[in-house]
């Protein structure tokens, strides 16, 4: 009786084992990169993905919270099974799978966060010209898969002006940069474990707004300046 419930136990155990190793088992995450430009009030997400596919040509990546996908496209590979979301235990994430089995691949996924471009009032005080807002990119790595390499970029809005860059490890260089008509504030987070929350943020400020402060301040100047100059020509002929 006691060799029979042993051997039932080895059998529960290595069924449990073979299951997380096969959750484990999803492919490899090289390098993951984000770029979110603004749609009105809402963030547009482009993410390359160069991955390193498992014996079945499955890759997980992670699920964003608030943001939908709106396509997957592949650079490299050819994709057999479109993304799904999958729910195993509290992990929740994407899959997505391909043609070529243990092969490197390189895809984009494209995606809408509703309001990621609201911002919020910047914490650098009240008295900043403009009124500074903060724009953050925060996401979790919830794929099972260690990110290697993570980088993310921020495009400040068009009308709108990089003031800093806040919320990243200041041990490390942050990046600006410019492309197709933004400016972007940019980090490199170096490899991101499963389950590792990362978080980056850019404070922008109205500059118009400045500008038509100086501009209505110096035009009342030079009304003054000319009245006083020319205050003669204002008086009245005597009757």
């Amino acid at each position: 009786m006691k060799k029979i419930k042993f051997a039932l136990l080895t059998v529960v155990f290595t069924s449990m084992f073979s299951i997380s190793a096969y959750a484990m088992d999803l492919g490899k995450l090289e390098k993951v990169e984000d770029t979110l430009v603004p749609d009105g009030k809402n963030a547009v997400i482009s993410q390359k993905i160069t991955a390193v596919t498992n014996d079945k040509g499955e890759v997980a990546f992670p699920l964003y919270s608030k943001s939908k996908i709106l396509k997957v496209e592949s650079i490299k590979g050819n994709i057999s099974e479109k993304q799904k979301k999958v729910e195993y235990g509290d992990e929740k994430y994407n899959l997505i799978v391909f043609k070529e089995k243990n092969s490197q691949v390189i895809f984009e996924v494209a995606m809408n966060k509703e309001n990621g471009y609201k911002g919020k009032k910047a914490k650098i005080g009240d008295t900043f010209p403009g009124g500074a807002v903060a724009i953050e990119h925060k996401v979790v790595n919830t794929s099972p898969n260690t990110i290697k390499s993570y980088s993310t970029k921020i495009a400040v809005p068009k009308g709108k002006e990089l003031l800093n860059i806040v919320g990243y490890d200041a041990k490390k260089d942050y990046k600006v940069t410019e492309e197709n008509g933004y400016i972007f504030g940019g980090f490199d987070f170096g490899s991101v474990n499963s389950g590792k929350e990362t978080k980056f943020a850019i404070n922008t400020f109205s500059p118009l707004k400045v500008h038509r402060i100086i501009v209505w301040v110096g035009a009342v100047v030079l009304s003054v300046a000319f009245m006083l100059k020319n205050k003669h020509l204002l008086k009245g002929k005597k009757a």
